[in-house]
């Protein structure tokens, strides 16, 4: 027996996060900025360096990776589904 679940909620919720990554976008690029001004120290051991240039590289990937989460988490909902329940009629709509 299949589980029952609705597709456009979730849609709605990814739509949700997608604002999320988007509004987390500016407080990335102030980390992104403080690690270079870190990293501007003179005479850092070469350990000290590394986890910096880490630092920033990730920073600089985190969303795009977390909208990339994003997009594969909605290519495996059915497209069928989704544009079913956009088109179902409202239950309170359906004649007795």
């Amino acid at each position: 027996m299949p589980i029952a679940w609705k597709a456009l909620p979730v849609v709605e919720k990814l739509d949700r996060i997608d604002r999320r990554i988007d509004e987390m976008e500016p407080f990335v690029a102030e980390a992104m900025a403080e690690v270079r001004m870190a990293r501007q120290g003179r005479n850092h051991p070469e350990y000290l360096t590394q986890r910096f240039n880490s630092l920033e590289g990730e920073l600089a990937h985190v969303l795009t990776r977390l909208r990339n989460r994003v997009q594969s988490t909605r290519n495996v909902i059915p497209a069928d589904a989704i544009e079913r329940e956009r088109n179902a009629v409202p239950q309170a709509e359906l004649p007795l």
